[in-house]
């Protein structure tokens, strides 16, 4: 009967909840940008936007992995703008 016991220290209910923050965005290269406001969001929009004017076109695989990133966020910006109250209280 011993394979039934916990032996973790934690409750089941805990585990693999731990480090979820519901206000970062995860990149496709495993990127987090924390985006607890319209504004952060906008910030790492612009910085992505000029990332990709300043990559050399000999890198158009970095390029398409940046555009991915932009993708996300502004998915993100749009769920925060139809949901206002939620994002006012992240």
């Amino acid at each position: 009967m011993n394979w039934m016991i916990n032996w973790s220290s934690e409750p089941e209910s805990d585990r693999g909840t731990q480090n979820v923050d519901l206000t970062t965005v995860i990149g496709g290269r495993g990127t987090s940008y924390p985006c607890p406001d319209l504004c952060a969001l906008d910030q790492h929009i612009g910085r992505l936007y000029r990332q990709i004017e300043a990559t050399p076109p000999r890198f158009p695989e970095l390029v398409q992995e940046l555009w991915a990133d932009v993708d996300l966020l502004l998915d993100r910006r749009l769920w925060l703008l139809l949901n206002p109250q939620l994002s006012a209280a992240a």
